[in-house]
């Protein structure tokens, strides 16, 4: 007689963290929705948000209207869409002060246009399909490897978080990177190097590196977003769990808020002093209307500000689980609106504010956008 293993609890405990999901829980079928796991959204100078769903990008009025941008449009640059269009699997999405949306699929970076009555215009704007390589040079020639995150700076400079490993070789130890890491090198089970690339207005790309000629390497990126201030705030995820910044001339680093790698298991929220604050997994960052930093922090199901130097839920209260759950930490996933610190989220992605103030959420599990008004209220503004 075969008999079935049943993995250990330990075991499960691994997989619920790596996966995100709760051990004995099946995952719930759901209908078709309007609004299909939201990750990534931006705001234009008319309050229209774009988001990244599944396959595509909507774009929903102010209003709440929700208009699918999918294989329609005149794709009038040369080196167009494929026959997909609009209808891929997006990876991260930008928008520069003139209204243009600069979206990438893991690989090239698309420039996109949306009039008015919806069509869409542009295309390929830097890289070549199917040829994944690290090339820096005018739009024409250029190629990236593996676009993770991306943010844009008040001057229309897109800055790309690429591929070390890529160029590992090339680079050798000609690197900055956090002072843990400089410390211990050869600790791989904490590596998760990335180069930061950016692309100028005019679509010329350049590999960062100090004025000392080191290549910037953050460790763990999971968000980042442009200080202007000469620097690039990033949350790191993983084990550095904290938020830090780079100067991207110095290449110094700087631990804004965190403990990075104060723990490898069982992450703990803590609130307050942020040289003393704890995280889970700081993800999405942006500036606030004030220049203060927001940040989503994914497991936590919570939008986190860091002010003054210090640390406070700006929404969200969703119930933490005791280590033994999921040794990566989590919290419950939940969906209730009301005021922000009652309210409940399930996986918060993409952060963007609008020009009245309200702050909009992708909250991705949930399948929804979610706004927070200034008032502190959060409610679903669209599913």
């Amino acid at each position: 007689m075969n008999h079935l293993r049943v993995p250990s609890s330990a075991t499960l405990r691994i997989l619920a963290f790596l996966t995100g999901a709760v051990p004995g829980i099946a995952a719930a079928q759901t209908s078709p929705v309007a609004v299909p796991n939201p990750v990534h959204l931006v705001i234009d100078s008319k309050d229209n948000l774009f988001v990244v769903v599944n396959y595509g990008i909507l774009k929903i009025t102010p209003t709440g209207k929700i208009i699918e941008l999918r294989k329609e449009g005149v794709y009038t640059d040369e080196r167009r869409f494929d026959k997909r269009g609009m209808d891929r699997r997006w990876s991260n999405l930008v928008i520069d002060s003139e209204d243009n949306l600069y979206a990438s699929d893991g690989h090239e970076l698309f420039k996109i246009s949306v009039s008015e009555d919806n069509r869409v215009s542009g295309g390929l704007y830097i890289g070549k399909l199917g040829s994944y390589r690290i090339v820096d040079g005018p739009a024409e020639s250029a190629n990236f490897n593996d676009i993770g995150r991306m943010t844009v700076d008040r001057d229309d400079n897109i800055y790309v978080a690429d591929s070390y490993d890529k160029i590992a070789e090339l680079i050798d130890s000609n690197y900055v990177t956090d002072d843990y890491l400089k410390k211990a090198p050869k600790d791989r089970n904490r590596r998760a190097y990335r180069v930061l690339r950016k692309v100028d207005p005019n679509g010329n790309v350049t590999t960062l590196k100090t004025a000392a000629g080191k290549y910037l390497v953050p460790n763990s990126l999971s968000g980042m977003t442009a200080d202007g201030r000469g620097g690039i705030v990033f949350a790191a995820g993983g084990f550095n769990r904290s938020i830090q910044r780079i100067d991207l001339a110095s290449g110094a680093y700087t631990v804004v808020a965190g403990q990075p790698y104060s723990r490898l298991w069982c992450p703990v929220y803590t609130q307050g002093e942020a040289a003393k604050a704890e995280f889970v997994e700081p993800e999405t960052i942006i500036l606030d209307p004030q220049g203060d930093l927001v940040f989503a922090d994914g497991r936590l199901h919570r939008i986190i500000r860091v002010a003054g130097g210090r640390v406070a839920t700006l929404a969200g209260n969703n119930v933490i689980d005791p280590c033994g759950q999921n040794i990566g930490g989590r919290a419950q996933e939940g969906n209730r609106d009301g005021k922000a610190l009652t309210a409940w989220f399930n996986f918060p992605k993409g952060l963007a504010y609008d020009s009245r103030g309200n702050l909009f959420i992708a909250d991705m599990n949930n399948s929804s956008i979610r706004k927070l008004a200034p008032d502190g209220m959060v409610t679903t503004f669209a599913k």
